[in-house]
């Protein structure tokens, strides 16, 4: 696919990485100089300096023949304004990054050119709100629209789950679910039924949105969380309060800024803001952090949340979400016990991914959507299942697939099946593939 990215800050640089990596042709546009040179040399991409709102610089990035036109910058009002000159220049799709909440109800359904607009913080706080309906869990994310659930969780010494071989799980535990990832001191398994599980594993498993519940009270125990406090009151901070007071969730914001308590005391329901330092530990200890359920550092500066979940963790917080967008801290942060990182900038990239999966689809691919999981050594593909996948109606355990690939969860009219040996793969059926080994959109590869 021919894409131009406008903007290639933090997020920008993020989608040339991931989509240089799928071997799509990529043009970027930039007005800094500097950052155009450090993305050409990196990249086998095309950099143009100048305005991506500016029908000439547009034109000279060959618009009229790009497949997507991702207007990522800073700016809200100029990346609407990037996609409606992208748009006119006949760009198929056009895709802006936009993060004041007015412009959602404003442009909703409007004819401006968007094809899809992208909040990076409510994206965040929504991963967060999902991570949190259970505190043993580290990540959450969806499949299926929302049937199926790929949890992440860690073993600890007095889980049931430690020291049991995976066969045996179904008939130890109730609930069916099926681990189809683990990472066991920096290397990921994709496991048979012998491999047997261990205190520090990282696992994954897939588990239908009424299985979860019951495996997670039945493994570590783990119930729902019922109190967050949050240290930072940004728009993070806002959506964030907005999801867990629907979930019936205590909340409690931390701002150290007057006029921003003020706003978020006018426009949240039932949250108790505090106007504070959230960096003074004493005024953390007084305002309850070691009887809250979850701890939440959503503060503008990475190293301020790092140490803040720190010390969160070391006051026994049974949960601890950093928001951290420079890579390298997270080995840092797993190391000390804080497991739950979460990042706009790879939320919004991911988000983005994923809709170019999605066009990919519609002419002639079959992935329908992708997560990347352990730490990027493995990924999570839905696929739509066509008729031209050559095991079709076949038995798994008759069925030879290639290394290092596992048949997660198959969704028939609606049903959710984890699969056994007895199981077939059919026309029209949705199903999730986990492995470490890249892959194109045809399903056929899942074969050896």
């Amino acid at each position: 696919m021919n894409i131009i990215i406008v903007g290639v800050g933090n997020v920008g640089q993020e989608l040339v990485s991931r989509l240089s990596e799928e071997g799509h042709n990529i043009v970027v546009v930039d007005t800094d100089s500097k950052k155009l040179e450090n993305i050409i040399d990196h990249y086998d991409v095309k950099g143009i300096l100048g305005n991506g709102a500016s029908y000439e610089v547009l034109e000279e990035a060959d618009a009229g023949a790009a497949d997507l036109l991702i207007a990522c910058t800073p700016h809200d009002e100029l990346n609407i304004l990037c996609c409606m000159v992208g748009k006119k220049l006949n760009a198929k799709d056009t895709i802006a990054r936009i993060r004041t909440p007015e412009y959602f109800t404003l442009f909703q359904g409007k004819e401006l050119g968007l094809s899809m607009m992208v909040n990076p913080e409510h994206e965040t706080a929504v991963d967060i709100a999902r991570a949190l309906k259970f505190l043993s869990a580290i990540k959450i994310e969806t499949f299926a629209d929302g049937k199926v659930n790929l949890a992440e969780i860690k073993i600890n010494e007095t889980d049931a789950l430690n020291g049991t071989e995976l066969k045996d799980l179904a008939s130890k535990f109730n609930a069916k679910v099926l681990i189809c990832a683990v990472e066991r001191a920096g290397k990921v398994h994709i496991p048979k039924g012998n491999f047997r599980l261990e205190a520090g594993d990282n696992v994954y498993f897939t588990a239908s949105s009424k299985e979860i519940a019951g495996f997670f009270k039945e493994t570590t125990g783990s119930k729902g969380t019922r109190s967050v406090m949050i240290v930072g009151g940004g728009m993070i901070a806002y959506y964030l309060a907005r999801e867990l007071r629907r979930m019936g969730v205590k909340v409690k914001i931390i701002e150290n800024n007057e006029a921003r308590c003020r706003f978020l005391s006018e426009n949240l329901h039932k949250v108790e803001i505090i106007h504070g330092d959230g960096t003074d530990q004493d005024l953390l200890v007084d305002e309850g952090l070691t009887r809250t359920d979850a701890f939440i550092a959503l503060c503008g500066l990475d190293e301020q949340n790092i140490i803040l979940s720190m010390f969160a963790r070391s006051k026994g917080v049974k949960k601890v979400i950093a928001k951290v967008d420079k890579m390298p801290y997270y080995k840092m942060l797993r190391s000390v016990g804080v497991e739950s990182i979460v990042s706009t900038r790879a939320t919004t990239a991911d988000q983005i991914v994923r809709y170019v999966r999605g066009m990919q689809n519609t002419v002639g691919g079959k992935v329908n959507k992708l997560h990347r999981i352990v730490n990027d050594q493995a990924e999570a593909l839905e696929f739509g299942v066509q008729s031209d996948f050559k095991a079709l109606g076949v038995p798994l355990r008759n069925v030879k697939l290639g290394k290092h690939i596992i048949i997660a969860t198959i969704i028939r009219n609606n049903e959710i099946i984890v699969p056994d040996g007895n199981s077939t793969i059919e026309e029209g059926d949705t199903v999730i593939v986990v492995t470490t080994r890249e892959f194109t959109d045809d399903f056929n590869e899942i074969l050896g």
